[in-house]
């Protein structure tokens, strides 16, 4: 029959927009021109290197913890300057923070994501579109820098960080989920261990032993232990899940003051002076318990601590619900999980009090100013930072039951699209990078900052913050940038009555790997990438036979007030310009000359794999298993109908379900429309003579189906 209710369509793709229309560059920041190639065209070529090649002067990194982000700090003859990896332009930017000045522009063979100042002063970007690191070297201040060579990493390549002694590089990938280690002096690979499904952020432990990695879906952060050598062993994983305590209803006539949680039991009292309110017994709070998610940063404190900023939400009971997710209640909130220094336990304390579509619900980046013991968290959607008291046990948790006014210390506000923060603490200042409006904004990272445009609870400050504008030479076209900014509009409600964006449950296109409550019964988040084309009709039961028909019941459940028709259509267009990231073998010629210390070909384990993923091509197509009649076409979409697989459970509305693409299949678990198989294999295993037959194929065979699967 056919393959496959649900799985998240697709997982991680670059959120790289595509076409893009050019703009010239600022005539006063230098620019790069023709790439200058890399290796000498004349006699034998030399093999290509990562060493410095520029003698004198080089940049001594600013970030004491050694962490990547998409801004980097460093000092050049008492200069402090900004190394700032944009991805929508495919450049790294040079920035004089002291002058408050764009000097250079440098273009890349890819899409930065994070870059990283090695101790010897090289610089180093991860290329999330390309599978590559890019190793530049700075040829003075107000100058491209030098690009010296490319190494080869796991798909989408995100996250960066160095262990204490600068010896080790560590780089995140996401889409071929891993953790993989370089030495730092040439660049020489050590070692590479799979993770779970999306890693993205990394920090190395204050003794270099472990390393930290956030997971940006699946709620939970990644111990992995680093051997002598700098390589990766082995890997735990800790959950972020957590619980809320939600008050019920226990006063009457007025209710605009609501005590803290008390005891079963207990007898809750008004506070003196109140009027109108009388005391009534309390009813036990509610709990809830939620899934984390969100995990984009992480930061590291001197003691030694781990922050992860995190989203915790609440999917609904698992049954039918009105909407997506729990019936009018505050989905997403905003939360900090700390993960003590041995790497032992993540603390996600229960909440009792959150800030509701106030909150962080897109944590993206996060930074700490160790003098002033200040967590700095960037918010999507938001266009603001947060300062938390690193001090406290749980930063934005400071009391067991406190008022959500006491979760913070202040708010900036800042450009479009905040997505990286550094911390220069010589000079007590902060720097965000906002990826959609392609600034710079500075701001002074301090408990009790004395200026500046900073708005919050605590804070109501007059001035301005300074902003460095980029020169782009490539910018999004104008539809797509506004979908973009649609797409993470957080803390409003034309998406949703609870401020969600449409990232809170496709992060990056992608899908949350959640099962939801809605109207209908459980069901699993569709990754969007590569998704909305040629896959019609929409939604698990197949009942909107077009897109425009799928999205305006979504916001209905979700509550929202509306878009209108020219934003909801931004929004399809900067979903269809996102493209999955692509190898380190898809290369130029010229590309392919800068390859330098390229990982061990594997050849006879490569060619293993894929003889076993062309067998399982064969068994899919193959008529005893009866794959294909179903999914269709080169892209193995769908065949555009309905069919009762007799997975309905008891809280279906419809027993018949839509026919889903493959695309992207083995980075999406878990599977199924409630996502009941968190493997392949398991699915396989589970479905046989409702969806296809595969109980008559070996354990071997079912594995090559598998690894065919995984390939598409």
């Amino acid at each position: 029959m056919r393959a496959a209710a649900p799985t998240a369509l697709a997982l991680l793709i670059s959120c790289t927009p595509a076409p893009r229309d050019a703009a010239p560059p600022a005539p006063s920041v230098a620019a790069a021109g023709p790439t200058p190639p890399i290796i000498a065209a004349a006699g034998p070529t030399p093999p290509p290197s990562c060493a410095r090649r520029t003698a004198g002067p080089a940049p001594a990194p600013l970030d004491p913890t050694h962490a990547g982000s998409g801004v980097a700090l460093a000092d050049l003859d008492g200069r402090t300057l900004a190394f700032v990896a944009d991805e929508d332009d495919r450049a790294l930017h040079t920035v004089d923070l002291d002058a408050r000045a764009p000097l250079a522009r440098t273009p890349l063979a890819g899409r930065p994501a994070q870059v990283i100042v090695l101790g010897d002063g090289r610089v180093v970007a991860s290329l999330r579109d390309r599978g590559l690191l890019e190793v530049l070297e700075p040829t003075g201040a107000a100058a491209p820098l030098a690009r010296l060579c490319l190494v080869p990493v796991a798909s989408e390549p995100v996250g960066l960080a160095m262990t204490p002694d600068r010896a080790t590089l560590l780089v995140a990938s996401r889409w071929a989920p891993a953790l993989t280690s370089f030495a730092t002096a040439d660049l020489r690979r050590l070692g590479e261990l799979p993770l779970a499904r999306d890693p993205g952020a990394v920090v190395a432990s204050a003794d270099g032993r472990r390393a930290f990695v956030a997971h940006a879906v699946g709620g939970r952060i990644s111990v992995v232990a680093l051997g002598d050598g700098g390589a990766p062993t082995s890997a735990r994983e800790l959950p972020t899940d957590g619980v809320e305590w939600r008050p019920r209803a226990a006063l009457s006539k007025i209710s605009s003051w609501v005590a803290p949680p008390v005891p079963s039991g207990a007898a809750r009292s008004a506070p003196a002076g109140r009027k109108g309110l009388r005391a009534v017994q309390a009813p036990a709070p509610v709990r809830v318990d939620r899934r984390g998610s969100q995990g984009f940063a992480l930061a590291r404190a001197a003691n030694g601590a781990v922050f992860a900023p995190i989203a915790l939400v609440d999917p609904g009971p698992g049954t039918n619900s009105g909407g997506y997710g729990a019936a009018r209640a505050q989905t997403a909130i905003d939360h900090i999980a700390v993960v003590d220094p041995m790497g032992e336990r993540a603390d996600v304390p229960p909440v009792s009090t959150h800030l509701g579509t106030q909150g962080c619900q897109l944590p993206r980046a996060a930074a700490i100013a160790p003098a002033e013991e200040v967590l700095l968290v960037t918010c999507l959607g938001r266009d603001e930072v947060i300062a938390y008291d690193a001090r406290a046990r749980i930063p934005g948790q400071t009391k067991a039951a406190g008022s959500a006014r006491d979760r913070e210390l202040y708010r900036a506000r800042v450009g479009s699209g905040p997505t990286a923060i550094a911390v220069d603490s010589a000079r007590g200042r902060a720097v965000v990078f906002t990826r959609f409006d392609g600034e710079l904004t500075i701001l002074p990272a301090a408990r009790a900052p004395t200026s500046a445009v900073i708005r919050g609870p605590r804070k109501e400050l007059s001035g301005e913050l300074p902003v460095v504008v980029l020169p782009r030479a490539s910018r999004l076209d104008e539809q797509r940038a506004e979908g973009q900014r649609l797409f993470h509009a957080a803390g409003g409600r034309r998406i949703a009555f609870d401020g969600r964006a449409c990232a809170s449950c496709h992060p990056d296109g992608r899908d949350d790997a959640l099962t939801w409550s809605t109207p209908e019964g459980p069901r699993q988040t569709p990754v969007l990438m590569g998704r909305l084309d040629g896959t019609a009709p929409y939604g698990w039961e197949g009942d909107k036979k077009d897109l425009e028909g799928h999205f305006a019941r979504t916001l209905s459940r979700l509550g929202g007030a509306g878009l209108t028709a020219e934003e909801r259509d931004a929004i399809f267009a900067y979903l269809r310009a996102m493209e999955p990231p692509v190898g380190a073998a898809d290369l130029t010629a010229e590309e392919r000359a800068a390859i330098v210390a390229p990982p061990p070909a594997g050849a006879a384990e490569a060619g293993a794999h894929a003889a076993l993923a062309a067998r399982g091509e064969a068994l899919f197509n193959a008529r005893e298993a009866g794959c294909s009649s179903c999914h269709v076409g080169d892209e193995l979409t769908t065949d555009g109908a309905r069919h009762d697989v007799r997975s309905a459970t008891r809280f279906e509305a419809a027993r018949a379900f839509d026919t889903p693409s493959l695309r992207f299949i083995g980075r999406s678990a878990p599977y199924y429309h409630d996502g009941r198989y968190p493997t392949l294999l398991a699915l396989l295993d589970g479905v046989d003579g409702t969806m296809g037959h595969t109980a008559h194929l070996s354990a071997q065979d079912r594995r090559a189906l598998v690894a065919y699967l995984e390939s598409l």
